[in-house]
């Protein structure tokens, strides 16, 4: 027996009414003897004894009375397929539908996502008339949809009927706290939770609260959509998407490192991998991967000569499709605008090698003599040069133009400028102090150190075994330099960096200790001076270039390069196809274009429409752990939500049982107070009848 509102059952207490005014109208009566009584005629002993049984009688129906009133209000319930007290009492059900794309999973019973509408339409079948349900799915949550109860079944039905796989997943403990809430608002005392997921272990998150929290329900029965904790199905995923390319170039190869996960219990052989640009493949890779193993592999294609790159890395089809799709966003910028101020002597070496930077496009460079530089707009130009050191004017100038990151900066040592100069250019642009290093009288100063995982040298110094990066790169025989002890050190040397890495506001700068000249070294004849000049402009040419990388439901804002960030409108493409004109949202000196939560995968860009020059990517995946399909046992969930709803006897619905004879068996209850409140009615007339014959009688 079960009660609806056990509350009600504190009401027991006012039985004791009855028998506490019973007891406090009992009278210790003192027999005083009176001489002219004596000879009255004694009371018959059964007429006494008549009276003290119907008074106990009159006691107990009353007592009953309230006792019997009580457990009706608190509406007791009795499990019985008796036809006379059996029926189906009326229940608020809450079904929580697990749509995740793991869901989308082939097993002997077929697709998996298919198999759990099947059981939640059961369930529906089971309701009656005044019946209420609520439907909850990932979907629902990740939509912020509003959640409620409802009786019309037929729309529910209808619901299920066109729900779709989510592409985005949520933690069975938000799942189960949207269920609570929707709960608390049932009209109906009997509440069931049915859950059905096939349980990813990933959903399991562990509860940030350590007490707890009861859940207004009857029963939770759990109903597993998978049939143990790995797989049975072959089954590869895709884990993760990078881009090893840092710098992107018109024609040049880009990498991406793309992370495999065998699900399966067998091993993967001969296996295809591809990568689409848009709708055509340009590269694939067969490879091998044993059960259970993760590998990461290299797929590498030519750019395209501009605009964005929606990259789409697949597999073959498999049990579960969904994880076999993941994708990545670079935008290939068109060839920098750059303009190099100094002399023809200080400029030479550096034009060289501009002028063959690029196969199928070439950067638009000028050179400005540093007198001519006022008349100049910087922000014009994607990098400025300085083979010189600029003057004071110029350096303001320079300084308001990479504050605002409208251009930024390569700036070389000067060999013909005095120290004092050149310090205070350092300090104005932030650069920090500049240590000056003599003739080295017994030799050279060598390079110390060198980032090998920063932009301007990721991948320049590919290896798998082998000496250090410098030791590879020619020395540039420094006999003097003026390094700079401010910024990040990406090349260092005695006493500070050889080339650094500094900002300015929204601008970057980067130093280097050596003049382009031979003056000082035999840098600009060396094969590290292309490659250090080359990549440079090209890196501080590079705005938003590498697409940013969401999950389905998470929020992305797309930050907008700063030469564009005086545009009001953009144009934004979806991953199908439409386009719309989107307004910037600024705030702190920033222009972003807020994506929201975007709910379906693929790759979003944002375009200049005045330039018609794409600005920023971003690539939505689904999660990663829906990647990996690795199953929590039913016996775990159970423990689960126990402790996350706070009651013990959690259902498991057996695999190879309808659900819907669980559900109808299960509901088949007696609601007693009706008659509960007959007898107690009956109580009342019966103390009626019994309490009117005492007072004619007393009377």
């Amino acid at each position: 027996m079960q009660f609806f509102n056990p509350l009600m059952l504190l009401g027991l207490v006012a039985a004791a009414i009855p028998i506490l005014l019973h007891l406090l109208n009992l009278r210790k009566l003192r027999t005083i003897e009176f001489s002219t009584l004596r000879f009255l005629q004694q009371i018959e002993r059964t007429q006494v004894r008549r009276l003290k049984l119907q008074q106990w009688v009159l006691l107990v129906l009353r007592t009953l009375l309230v006792v019997l009133a009580v457990l009706a209000f608190a509406r007791p319930v009795v499990r019985t397929a008796l036809p006379v007290l059996g029926g189906q009492v009326r229940s608020s059900v809450v079904i929580v539908l697990d749509n995740s794309p793991s869901m989308d999973t082939q097993d002997e019973r077929g697709n998996r996502f298919q198999w759990a509408i099947r059981q939640a339409e059961q369930i529906l079948s089971s309701l009656k008339s005044g019946d209420e349900v609520a439907l909850i799915t990932p979907s629902a949550l990740l939509q912020s949809k509003s959640l409620s109860f409802t009786t019309a079944l037929g729309a529910v039905r209808e619901e299920l009927s066109s729900l779709r796989l989510a592409y985005g997943s949520v933690s069975l403990r938000d799942l189960l706290d949207a269920a609570r809430s929707v709960l608390s608002t049932a009209q109906n005392a009997h509440r069931e939770l049915y859950v059905i997921s096939d349980f990813q272990t990933s959903m399991l998150a562990p509860r940030e609260d350590s007490l707890k929290q009861i859940m207004p329900v009857e029963r939770v029965i759990i109903v597993p959509a998978s049939s143990g904790s790995n797989l049975g199905q072959f089954d590869l995923g895709i884990d993760s998407v990078g881009i090893v390319t840092r710098l992107i170039e018109p024609g040049k190869p880009i990498e991406f490192a793309v992370r495999i996960r065998n699900n399966a219990g067998s091993d993967a052989r001969g296996s295809v991998v591809r990568l689409r640009f848009g709708s055509e493949q340009v590269a694939q890779r067969a490879f091998d991967l044993p059960a259970g193993q993760v590998r990461t592999l290299a797929l590498v294609a030519p750019a395209p000569p501009g605009g964005a790159i929606a990259a789409q890395v697949e597999l073959e089809p498999d049990a579960c499709e969904s994880n076999n799709v993941r994708y990545a966003a670079c935008i290939v910028p068109r060839m920098p605008r750059i303009v190099v101020v100094g002399t023809p002597k200080s400029a030479m070496y550096i034009e060289a090698v501009l002028s063959a930077l690029g196969e199928r496009q070439s950067p638009v460079v000028e050179r400005v003599p540093p007198d001519r530089l006022g008349g100049v707009q910087l922000d014009g130009y994607d990098v400025v040069v300085f083979t010189t050191t600029p003057g004071p004017s110029a350096v303001e100038q320079l300084r308001a133009t990479l504050a605002s990151g409208r251009a930024n900066a390569l700036i070389f040592a000067d060999a013909s400028t005095p120290l004092e100069e050149q310090q205070r250019m350092a300090r104005a642009l932030g650069i920090g102090l500049l240590e000056q290093l003599p003739r080295n009288e017994s030799g050279v100063w060598e390079l110390r150190s060198l980032d090998e995982q920063h932009p301007l040298f990721a991948g320049v110094f590919r290896r798998e075994e082998g000496p250090a990066a410098l030791a590879q790169v020619e020395s540039p025989g420094i006999g003097q330099a003026l390094p700079s002890t401010g910024g990040v050190a990406l090349i260092s040397m005695e006493r500070g960096a050889f080339l650094s890495e500094h900002t300015l506001g929204s601008g970057r700068i980067l130093y280097c200790a050596l003049p382009p000249t031979l003056e000082w070294s035999a840098f600009p004849t060396t094969g590290l001076f292309p490659v250090l000049v080359g990549r440079a402009v090209l890196y501080l040419a590079a705005q938003g270039t590498i697409g940013v990388d969401v999950t389905v439901g998470e929020r992305c804002q797309l930050e907008i390069p700063s030469r564009f960030a005086g545009e009001s409108a953009f144009r934004l493409h979806d991953p199908s196809g439409a386009s719309s004109a989107v307004e910037p949202l600024r705030f702190a000196g920033r222009s972003v274009v807020d994506l929201g939560r975007p709910l379906v995968p693929g790759v979003f860009t944002v375009e200049s429409i005045a330039q018609r020059e794409a600005v920023a990517t971003a690539a939505v995946n689904i999660p990663a752990e829906e990647a990996a399909l690795h199953f929590a046992d039913a016996n775990r969930v159970a423990a689960y939500i126990s402790t996350a709803v706070g009651k013990e006897d959690i259902e498991i619905a057996e695999p190879d049982r309808p659900l819907g004879e669980l559900v109808a068996r299960q509901r088949q209850h007696a609601e007693l107070w009706p008659w509960l409140l007959g007898v107690a009615l009956l109580a009342a007339a019966a103390e009626m009848l019994l309490a009117a014959r005492i007072a004619r009688r007393s009377a």
